[in-house]
């Protein structure tokens, strides 16, 4: 719980103290790897990063919409928000998988086993996506994220590359629809 703080404060401070977010992210992300010490240390982190990201969808956005609009300085700001902290955990997850590796499902709760696949899932940039599929493909082998994730996250990578999202018809085996996301993306080895 205490790490856990400690991440708290240390993001608040680089969101709301920094001019040079970018700089100060790389830096600050630095120093909270370099911190993990124990496996339970880096097991409390990737649950901070799943609670950072799941806290922010909570619901507010719809109601922000609701109540003033999608085209209001509101939306913007949350949108501006959601964003900064997705960019922010990305950088995160993307040291962290750089300095430790793929978590395992035996070694750590489901919510930090979960948090590098949902933070790849809700980056929007399809260069960082493709660049990350052979991290999570690896983690689906290892049975660490399940067909759904992972056929989630190729759905929605084949959204942003192509404008829509890819449609089967009729019964279909998801572990096909993987295989076929995969080649359309051209994303094979």
């Amino acid at each position: 719980m205490r790490i856990r703080i400690k991440f708290l404060i240390f993001g608040l401070i680089t969101f709301v103290g920094c001019d040079k977010v970018e700089e100060k992210n790389s830096v600050n992300v630095k120093q909270e790897i370099a911190k993990l010490k124990s496996s339970s240390d880096q097991e409390e982190y990737l649950e901070y990063i799943y609670e950072s990201d799941q806290d922010i969808r909570d619901g507010r956005s719809s109601e922000i919409v609701l109540k003033y609009g999608k085209n209001s300085s509101q939306y913007q700001n949350f949108v501006y928000l959601i964003d900064s902290i997705d960019q922010l955990n990305l950088k995160r997850i993307d040291l962290y998988l750089s300095t430790f590796g793929y978590p395992s499902k035996d070694s750590v709760s489901n919510r930090a086993l979960t948090a590098p696949w949902i933070v790849v899932h809700h980056s929007t940039d399809i260069q960082e996506r493709r660049r990350f599929f052979p991290l999570l493909q690896n983690a689906y082998e290892n049975q660490n994220i399940n067909s759904d994730q992972f056929e989630l996250y190729l759905g929605r990578t084949y959204q942003f590359e192509f404008g829509k999202y890819p449609s089967t018809e009729g019964a279909y085996q998801i572990t096909d629809k993987i295989n076929r996301l995969i080649k359309e993306l051209n994303l094979g080895k």
